[in-house]
């Protein structure tokens, strides 16, 4: 997705809390009267805006601070922001609507650093480079777009090299946040053109082929998709480019939810999901794909199966389901009795049974033939039929109470 940064752009870096070290002697002061620009009168600079919040006793306002990185010939200010998720924050770069400040400029301009820090501003790739090397640093990137919609991303690892590397983005850990991941998918030898902008591909797979190999968050389009690209998660390892379409973990999101849900798809792609119905349908027809299903047993035990074809129709069908040959260490083709099968929920009957609707008696929305095997969207909490269960028909055992589960596709 290509943000548009025309009202306001900050990004933030912040230490884990676990790599902070004191190394100040005596006890830090910082003076605020009658200026909005606050100094440190210590022995000892703080490195970061982490420390100063630790260190000045009147650090809880967002403000400029003077710090030095180990390493740094001398002192310089900082914007530090302790409004964000606990504060601490060290500002390196900042845009706004008013573009009081170029930004096109050359490799001595961004090594040293231009703006003012009240506005506008570019840290210094140099500074930047003493910061980030002296600890373990979080990345948050906070973005307004045009229309006044607010965003954010985090990376759990920011750091870049020195001058003599030409300042590599060396690390930017893993993505999480509510936009999309834009920075990870850019190639680090990228020589041209604007990576952070590469046009949504149709699936995990057309990512991996193109040459991203980090697991994340990526934006893609389906063939027929005519609205915004929409995120996934894409697990590149174990063959790569698997597209995940369900997961459960720990029961944090609701599955027991109507047609329109299921259809439209909830949840966040790293965590619980259920990525859509109508998403899933214009997925597996564009390509045909297979489909891996991951589970762990209460007892932590893991077992997993897999279909050489996954195929969902349309929702004149009722989104039926098309499967191929079954292979695994299951023991059991737990997804051979839902084989062609309309999908259910708790206000939309399309099951077999003669009594009864399959995804209220069972708490779930499935594929339910007369009612399951599989009851992969079951209550998570529940320890009888009604929960995450597999059942096997041919020795007529249930196993309850699945710790986890996901299900992922790949083109064959």
């Amino acid at each position: 997705m290509r943000i548009l940064c025309s009202m306001e752009h900050f990004i933030l870096l912040q230490t884990f809390s676990i790599f902070i070290l004191c190394l100040v002697v005596g006890k830090a002061h910082c003076s605020v009267e009658g200026s909005s620009y606050f100094f440190y009168h210590g022995s000892a600079y703080p490195r970061d805006c982490k420390e100063v919040q630790e260190q000045c006793t009147t650090s809880a306002t967002s403000g400029v601070y003077l710090i030095k990185p180990e390493g740094y010939e001398e002192a310089f200010e900082v914007y530090c922001d302790n409004e964000v998720n606990g504060g601490g924050w060290t500002v390196f770069q900042r845009r706004n609507s008013n573009n009081s400040v170029e930004f096109n400029r050359n490799f001595s301009d961004y090594r040293d650093g231009f703006g003012f820090l009240s506005g506008e501003f570019w840290l210094g790739t140099e500074r930047l480079s003493f910061l980030t090397n002296q600890k373990r640093y979080e990345l948050r990137i906070d973005m307004v777009n045009s229309a006044g919609s607010s965003f954010y991303v985090t990376y759990d690892l920011f750091r870049i090299g020195d001058e003599w590397s030409n300042y590599k983005l060396t690390s930017v850990g893993q993505y999480d946040g509510t936009a999309d991941n834009f920075i990870s998918k850019c190639q680090m030898n990228a020589t041209s053109g604007s990576c952070a902008v590469t046009p949504p591909l149709s699936d995990c797979y057309d990512y991996f082929t193109s040459g991203f190999s980090d697991d994340g968050v990526y934006a893609i389009k389906p063939n027929g998709w005519t609205e915004s690209p929409f995120q996934v998660y894409c697990n590149m390892s174990h063959d790569g480019g698997w597209t995940v379409l369900q997961r459960r973990v720990n029961g944090s999101v609701d599955f027991y939810r109507d047609w329109d849900d299921y259809k439209e798809g909830f949840g966040t792609p790293r965590h619980e999901l259920w990525l859509g119905n109508e998403k899933l349908f214009l997925l597996t027809n564009q390509k045909n794909y297979k489909l891996r299903i991951d589970v762990i047993n209460r007892d932590g035990v893991p077992y997993y199966m897999n279909y050489d074809l996954f195929r969902v129709d349309n929702e004149n069908s009722n989104y039926q389901l098309a499967l191929g040959n079954y292979a695994g260490n299951a023991g059991y083709d737990y997804m051979d009795y839902h084989r062609g099968h309309a999908f259910t929920t708790r206000d939309r009957d399309n099951d077999l049974h003669y009594y009864y609707n399959c995804a209220v008696r069972n708490r779930g929305s499935w594929w339910y033939n007369g009612c399951y095997d599989a009851n992969l969207n079951g209550d998570y909490s529940s320890t009888s039929d009604t929960g995450v269960a597999l059942y096997n028909r041919a020795t007529d055992t249930h196993q309850y109470s699945l710790r986890y589960t996901q299900m992922k596709i790949r083109p064959v």
